[in-house]
């Protein structure tokens, strides 16, 4: 995930800045991805390859924006849903 663009970018909802996930909670983002058990809030499954796939989450870890080839995605509703995941 290339880091440059990243510090400035923030939440639109909530207007937190954004950090690039890593570490154990990445490692359970993947394995939830791989499982099939990751969904956007409007319900859609999130599938792809974790090569190609990063995350970025707000300071208070309540949004979680996937990122697709150094792409983030950071609409309303393809916000990776994670009010049933412990991160």
């Amino acid at each position: 995930m290339a880091k440059p663009v990243f510090p400035l970018l923030v939440c639109p909802l909530s207007k937190q800045r954004l950090l690039p996930v890593s570490g154990r909670r990445l490692e359970r983002l993947y394995a939830l991805l791989k499982t099939g058990a990751l969904h956007y809030v409007d319900g859609t499954p999130l599938a792809g390859d974790s090569e190609r796939i990063g995350f970025l989450i707000t300071e208070n870890a309540r949004h979680l924006y996937i990122v697709i080839d150094d792409v983030p995605v950071m609409l309303e509703n393809r916000q990776v849903d994670i009010s049933a995941l412990q991160l």
